[in-house]
């Protein structure tokens, strides 16, 4: 199965099957989110003899050439598609809203530009030995070509009801993000599988999901080592998920907050109970559960 087939069917999948949680929950309402049009936006290759050198010399200087990699638009708008789709407060539709959804207060949709999807080519020169006929061991070479994919895409997120665009986060994903490997079509789709995720992490620091410390759990050398927060399988919560703790304040009448500690999942308890690891901060989180100060709990950004 080819990866554009592979995205399509992962997709499909993973729309029918999403989670969403109840809307009556004030603190976490759902967000309706539509995926709409891509567009790509990269110029056509100059043909030009001195384009064509400069290209021949680049080539021959860094070993390393570089190509367009079109007809993947689709693959990268399912990568968009299911990046969204991942994020913890988003209901996802591919496609248009209906007037009920575009209604729906907070409701967004997607456009994005696609600026580029090209492979880097390398060539290395291996040696290897092999017996020859009369069994002697003889040195011989070979030709191995390795591929890395390059992926900008752009995303405009608008407010469904009036158009306006509320964000538009860029990702690049460089030479640097990716390894080496045998294929162009592997390169991609390992390009594309870290936008997917990237999307997601955009999209869960934009619509974080907030909690409250239920129960507390061990205490050792005055410092908070576990507690129980009120999250759980409901809200499609797993087990590794990062939370950020918040002193809230008011100052000069402005609401103001101050991180003292960081939570991780360890296990879902529950539907609405999960409990979690003290990462850092354990000696001032217990002064607050003491002190009985006013905590905000959210998904790390």
């Amino acid at each position: 199965m080819n990866i554009k087939m592979f995205l399509a069917t992962m997709v499909a999948m993973m729309l029918a099957s999403v989670c969403v949680f109840s809307q009556d929950d004030d603190r976490n309402p759902v967000i309706i989110a539509s995926m709409n049009n891509l567009e790509y936006t990269h110029k056509k290759a100059d043909k030009s003899a001195g384009a064509v050198i400069g290209e021949i010399a680049t080539a021959v200087l860094t070993g390393q050439t570089s190509k367009q990699m079109e007809g993947y638009q689709g693959a990268v708008r399912s990568a968009i598609l299911k990046g969204m789709s991942d994020a913890y407060r988003l209901r996802v539709v591919d496609g248009p809203l209906t007037k009920a959804e575009v209604e729906t207060p907070g409701s967004i949709y997607v456009d994005a530009t696609l600026n580029n999807i090209s492979t880097t080519t390398k060539n290395e020169v291996k040696e290897y030995e092999e017996k020859n006929k009369d069994g002697e061991k003889v040195k011989k070479t070979r030709t191995e070509v390795y591929y890395r994919a390059l992926l900008s895409v752009t995303l405009h997120v608008k407010d469904a009801m009036t158009d306006a665009v509320i964000a538009s986060p860029s990702f690049k994903i460089s030479e640097s993000d990716m390894s080496w490997v045998n294929s162009p079509e592997r390169a991609v789709e390992n390009a594309i599988n870290r936008l997917s995720n990237l999307v997601m992490r955009f999209f869960d620091g934009m619509y974080p999901l907030t909690c409250e410390i239920i129960e507390r759990g061990g205490i050792k050398n005055d410092k908070q080592k576990q507690v129980y927060i009120d999250l759980g399988s409901a809200q499609g919560l797993q087990e590794g998920q990062t939370f950020a703790i918040y002193v809230k304040k008011m100052i000069g009448g402005k609401e103001a907050r101050q991180q003292v500690a960081r939570l991780r999942v360890k296990k879902i308890e529950g539907e609405e109970v999960s409990f979690c690891k003290v990462l850092s901060g354990g000696r001032d989180l217990k002064a607050a559960l003491d002190e009985d100060l006013d905590l905000i709990v959210e998904t790390d950004k």
